[in-house]
């Protein structure tokens, strides 16, 4: 008796899509500098679009509108009257392809300093902290700080970054005498500085590598674009398309940076960080190649780009000009929801979170000043504080 195998008919192996086409661009940047009085904010945008189609709306654009100038950009665009209806026209048909990233440069540097002040020594136990918005407690403190300051942007900004290295009040005249006007604020910052001074050891080895001036990653070590690309390409993109070509206006910050995004080259797995409130966070992202960087006046997509994330920062200055309400209809669905801007809630002490941090804070730099490990049985402390709370009014966490 002879047996014979029967195997279904195969049918045609499956091609994978091409990669898609994801293009970036930025606004507002002025490099490891963060703030400038003249831009407040920092806008970082990636598109999905074809040169093609980005192609035809240059070519519309500039049909309508006599552009003259060898590329569509919004730093030209935006010295016309009817500049929002123009960047409203060219974005119009671009729904549900389009994300953009927006920072306040001074709420960014404030939490810079949480980044390198207390981060390096709650790393092993970051996740606890992040749960209860610690950090957003921090970073929103001293951003009210630059503004009851009353001097110019560059020059808080200046001392801030000093104060960073130095832990040195004196390096930081007007960031802690206006810090002294606002008794809630002054004792938050003297809590990062007893912080800084108790746990100054650990700091500066965990930091090292960002004080030599020979590392080109310390360099661009306060700029926002290769954070905010992570975001739209980890957290974004690469969620939505199974492969992506990722192409970048030409950045220095980016170039010194792109090897960061290298273990992506080929990666179809995930992984789950910690986002807002300690929920759990997804990255994601398949890159068909390492990034690539290319001029706008090369790729028609880049200009796209330009425009998204230089109508976003013009937004954002002129939120109370009507002429800018249409444009904000259509943009504010498309930014991400890891957009940096101030929020008072986070450092309002009539609310259980903010009397929670400010209390934690307080042990942090009691600690620092003790000499006592800083981690041990933290989220004990918490829980008690939660406790006390909870005998005050129903707050379920």
């Amino acid at each position: 008796m002879q047996i014979v195998l029967l195997t279904a008919p195969r049918g045609p192996s499956r091609m994978p899509p091409p990669p898609r086409l994801i293009s970036c661009d930025e606004a507002g940047y002025t490099g490891p500098k963060l703030l400038d009085d003249n831009q407040p904010y920092f806008a970082y945008a990636a598109i999905d679009l074809t040169p093609e189609e980005a192609s035809d709306i240059i070519s519309a654009t500039r049909a309508k509108y006599h552009v003259q100038a060898p590329e569509l950009k919004s730093s030209l665009l935006r010295k016309r009257e009817n500049w929002p209806d123009i960047a409203l026209e060219i974005l119009s048909p671009l729904k549900g392809r389009v994300m953009v990233i927006a920072a306040d440069k001074r709420l960014n540097l404030a939490g810079k300093t949480f980044e390198y002040i207390l981060e390096p020594v709650l790393e092993k136990m970051n996740g606890l902290f992040y749960h209860y918005d610690l950090h957003r407690f921090v970073m929103n403190a001293l951003h009210r700080v630059f503004f009851v300051a009353g001097e110019s942007v560059p020059k808080l900004a200046e001392e801030l970054q000093a104060f960073m290295k130095s832990f040195d009040p004196s390096d930081a005249p007007t960031v802690f005498a206006a810090a002294q006007q606002d008794a809630e604020t002054n004792e938050i910052l003297e809590c990062v500085l007893r912080f800084a001074r108790g746990y100054a050891k650990i700091i500066a080895e965990q930091s090292e590598h960002l004080q030599k001036d020979v590392n080109p990653v310390g360099k661009w070590t306060l700029d926002l674009t290769t954070t905010c690309l992570f975001s739209l390409i980890l957290h974004g993109w690469g969620h939505q398309h199974e492969s992506l070509d990722v192409l970048c206006d030409d950045s220095k910050p980016l170039q010194a940076m792109s090897h960061v995004f290298d273990g992506f080259v080929g990666n179809t797995k995930s992984a789950e960080l910690i986002g807002r409130g300690g929920k759990p966070a997804p990255i994601k992202a398949n890159l068909a190649n390492p990034l690539r960087f290319g001029s706008s006046a090369a790729n028609p997509t880049l200009q796209i780009a330009d425009i998204v994330a230089g109508a976003t920062t013009d937004l954002l200055q002129h939120q109370k000009d009507a002429s800018y309400h249409e444009l904000a209809k259509w943009l504010i669905p498309h930014m991400h929801p890891h957009t940096m801007m101030p929020d008072d809630d986070f450092i309002d002490l009539k609310q259980p979170k903010p009397r929670l941090n400010l209390a934690a804070l307080r042990e942090l730099a009691r600690r620092a000043d003790a000499g006592e490990d800083p981690l041990e049985k933290m989220a004990e402390f918490y829980e008690g504080l939660i406790a006390q709370e909870q005998k005050k009014m129903k707050w379920p966490f």
